[in-house]
Parts: structure tokens; C-alpha cells; sequence
């Protein structure tokens, strides 16, 4: 079907819509120290008042569950359709042209934290119930706009809404990604590999420092050694010494840990330059183990862990963070697997490849695989509706990151962002050109109809 009727009524609403999201930009809903009514702090409530408040205000059926997660309801039938989102942001940082709580519009440009990730795109979801209410468009399905509060940190009230009996989806979105859809987010593997040192190097290595976070590509990395050690100064690789001890540093370049190969890896780039160093014992064996198994491999492949597949593409390993100390080592490893990977697998081979170099390796946290496959009813309908409502012909995705759609079955990520578009998300100067925000919401509500058809 065509949605002129649709897109008018949301075109009319513009207003309404843009007043709404400013109301919710204005509150800095970062996470703060928990309160006797407001568990993740005084900020994420004040939003999710906010949103509760536009709701009944609209008309509609709202509900609070624990002042976690919130949801604004429409609509009769068994069977309920969602759109998930979040209220809580990431904090402001520094660096902003404009006000970053004042959604100020500038050369066409709503700047404010939030307005993409995730208020302005909950703010139009509520609208757009409103815009299919008021247009009387018949549904088989109810249809509930879910807000949770802390996203940003975890998703534990999704979590929480899951434990305390929330109830399930049938059918459901998530417009915290891009469009044109995400039909595959890779199973995700945080690891921690440690070893206590009992045989010390006989070159006797005082620390080894660098990565920022475990989804980072090591973007820089030290090593201090006491004595006189003969490493070759090369590109990236700098050495110094000083009061007995040299010091050796690595500059690479970082990279998000699911896309490691558009990396350099600095601790990668020190051992190579070690390596031939003398450096034995409990250290000596960790650096073989990550030059040996890892080295500037991305895909996991010496590990015996990489799976190729051609439609959600093939294992990414990436090593984070390296911290060793006199006594103990340990460095962290992010593996993510395409839809042919195997967890079980995936886990005891780690340990085993960890156990043949005298580490041990812990399994820290993990993330489901998510794969809805092209052909179900929920991707056809998303893409039936983004073609007619662009004109584009783009194809659904797969990605190595992880996104809030992971919270429920039969969810996938829907938008806001479009092809092309510079990533401002988290970023000083968060912001987003009106039109297309206008755009993305008459999308939203198309999809909200047909996903609310049986």
C-alpha cells in the first residue's frame, strides 16, 4: 500500500513531535547514583516521567514497570507488535558547538544529545501510535512503544522487564541502528586470558600496558624491561633508555573491535619487535601465544575458530587490552561469529588453545548471535516499506556490533540513521538533519502498521 495519508499525518504533527523531543533533550538522563524511585539516578527517571507523561496526554495506555522500563500502548488483540528504545544517554562530553541539552536547529540541523540515540526516534515512535489512531487505520495487533533507561550501560532494564514477566513480542523493531535493516548481528565473545607467573622471564619484564577497552583495537602499547635490551627502532616502534631500564613503545591505530582489520594492533606491533629479544618464561609464552595464534590476523583462523559465511561474513578476533605486572598476566580478547559459528565450540576451543601455552582463558561476557533470515515476514515487511517510502533499493546487513534488538525474539534494528551518513552518535554534536528526521519517523510509522498486520 501506499502511506500518503500516513506521511500527511505526520508531516502535521511535526510540531508536536519537535517540541516533545526538545522537552526530552532538555533532561541530562545520563546514569547517576540510584534513588529510592529512580534506580538508574534522578536523570533517566525525570526522561521516562516525560515520556509516561506525553503518552497519557496522547490518550494512550501506559505502563511502569519499577521505574526501569516504561511502554505507551495502542490498540486490541492478542498478540502485541513493539518498538524498542531508550531514554537514557551517553554522557555529554565536551567539544559542542551549540547547547548540547537545547536542541537548537542550525543550516537545517537538530543538535542535542539524544536527538538520534535514542529520544528524538522514541518521541516520533509515540507519534506515530497517535497518527495511526487518529487515521482510524485498521490492526490486528497491539502495538506497544517500550522505553527503557539504561541502554547505555548494559540494558538492564530490558533485562529486568524479560525476568519480572514482561510481556513478549510478537513481532518488534528496534530504531536504535540504521537503516536500510539489520538482519544479522554476529555472536559476540568477551574474553579474559590470565596466568599468575611462576617462571619469570630471564629478561626481567616490569610491566606491559596498552588498549583502551576491550572493543578497541590496541591503539597504543609499552613495554619496561630492566637492563639494556637491543630492539630496533622502526616505524610506529620507539625505544628508550633510561635509569637502568629500557622502555619500548608501540603506536598503532585503533578500530572498533568488530571491525578489527580496519585497525593496527600496537601490542601485536611490540611483541613482533620483541620477539627475538630473549624474553622467555611466563611472558615469553604469552607473547607466543598472541603472535603464534593471533598475530595481525583478524579472523581467528590459527585459533581454529574462524567460520566464513557469505551472507554474515566471518569471524573477527580482536586483542584489547594487555596489562602484565611482575606477578600476573593478562590481556582481553573480543571474538564475534557469523551465523555458522558455533558458541559451544567457539568456548572450548579458547580454553584449549590457552591451556597449550600454561594461560588460562575465562569467558568474561557474551552476546546472542541474532539472525532473522531475509525472506520472514518481519524483514520483507521493514524493507517493503523503506523502498517505498525512499525510492532506494539498498539491502539488509549484517553487523558486528550489538544492538538493543538482542533483548527480544523475532526484534531487529530499524533505523534512525541512513546510508552514507557521518556517525555522530555518542560524538560532541550529536545531530541530525530535520528533514530526514522527519523522514525516518513517517518510516517508523509505516512499519508500526504492517507490523501490526497478521
Amino acid at each position: 500500500m501506499g502511506y500518503e495519508k500516513l506521511n500527511e499525518k505526520m508531516m502535521e504533527l511535526k510540531d508536536e513531535i519537535f517540541a516533545s523531543i526538545k522537552e526530552s533533550v532538555a533532561i541530562e538522563s545520563v546514569k547517576g547514583a540510584p534513588e529510592e524511585d529512580a534506580p538508574y539516578g534522578r536523570g533517566p527517571k525525570e526522561a521516562l516521567d516525560h515520556a509516561l507523561a506525553l503518552g497519557e496526554k496522547l490518550g494512550f495506555k501506559t505502563g511502569n514497570l519499577d521505574n526501569k522500563v516504561g511502554w505507551i500502548e495502542y490498540g486490541e488483540g492478542e498478540e502485541m507488535a513493539a518498538v524498542l528504545g531508550h531514554l537514557d544517554v551517553v554522557p555529554l562530553g565536551e567539544g559542542w558547538k551549540y547547547p548540547p541539552l537545547a536542541c537548537e536547529i542550525h543550516d537545517g540541523q537538530m543538535y542535542g544529545r539524544g536527538v538520534l540515540d535514542d529520544k528524538g526516534p522514541v518521541i516520533g515512535a509515540i507519534y506515530a501510535l497517535k497518527a495511526i489512531r487518529d487515521l482510524g487505520l485498521p490492526i490486528d495487533r497491539r502495538i506497544r512503544v517500550i522505553f527503557g533507561t539504561d541502554e547505555e550501560n548494559g540494558s538492564s532494564c530490558v533485562k529486568h522487564y524479560n525476568e519480572a514477566g514482561g510481556e513478549q513480542p510478537a513481532i518488534g523493531f528496534t530504531p536504535d541502528g540504521q537503516f536500510p535493516v539489520i538482519f544479522c548481528e554476529k555472536g559476540q565473545s568477551f574474553w579474559e586470558v590470565t596466568k599468575k607467573v611462576e617462571n619469570p622471564s630471564s629478561v626481567k619484564v616490569l610491566s606491559i600496558e596498552g588498549g583502551t577497552a576491550k572493543n578497541v583495537v590496541t591503539p597504543k602499547c609499552t613495554m619496561v624491561v630492566e637492563g639494556d635490551l637491543d630492539v630496533k627502532e622502526a616505524d610506529g616502534i620507539t625505544v628508550t633508555k633510561a635509569d637502568g631500564k629500557t622502555t619500548i613503545v608501540a603506536e598503532g591505530q585503533g578500530a572498533h573491535g568488530s571491525t578489527p582489520e580496519k585497525g593496527v594492533n600496537a601490542a601485536i606491533k611490540l611483541f613482533e619487535a620483541v620477539k627475538d629479544c630473549g624474553i622467555d618464561g611466563d611472558p615469553g609464552q604469552m607473547i607466543n601465544f598472541i603472535l603464534e595464534k593471533i598475530g595481525t590476523e583478524t579472523n581467528g583462523k590459527s585459533l581454529d575458530i574462524c567460520w566464513t559465511d557469505e551472507e554474515t561474513g566471518e569471524t573477527t578476533v580482536n586483542l584489547g587490552v594487555v596489562k602484565c605486572t611482575e606477578e600476573d598476566l593478562f590481556f582481553t580478547l573480543d571474538i564475534r561469529y557469523p551465523k555458522n559459528g558455533d558458541r559451544d565450540t567457539l568456548v572450548a576451543t579458547m580454553k584449549k588453545q590457552a591451556e597449550a601455552y600454561g594461560m588460562n582463558a575465562d569467558l568474561e561476557s557474551e552476546g546472542k548471535l541474532l539472525y532473522v533470515p531475509k525472506d520472514s515476514e518481519l524483514i520483507r515487511k521493514l524493507m517493503n516499506v523503506y523502498k517505498e517510502e525512499t525510492g532506494r533499493d539498498d539491502q539488509p546487513i549484517a553487523i558486528g556490533g550489538g544492538t538493543y534488538a538482542k533483548a527480544f525474539d523475532n526484534m531487529v534494528a530499524f533505523g534512525p540513521t541512513f546510508p552514507g551518513e557521518p556517525d555522530v552518535i555518542h560524538q560532541p554534536n550529536e545531530c541530525a538533519d530535520v528533514e530526514k528526521m522527519m523522514l525516518s519517523y513517517q518510516i517508523l510509522a509505516a512499519a508500526m502498521y504492517e507490523i501490526a498486520q497478521k
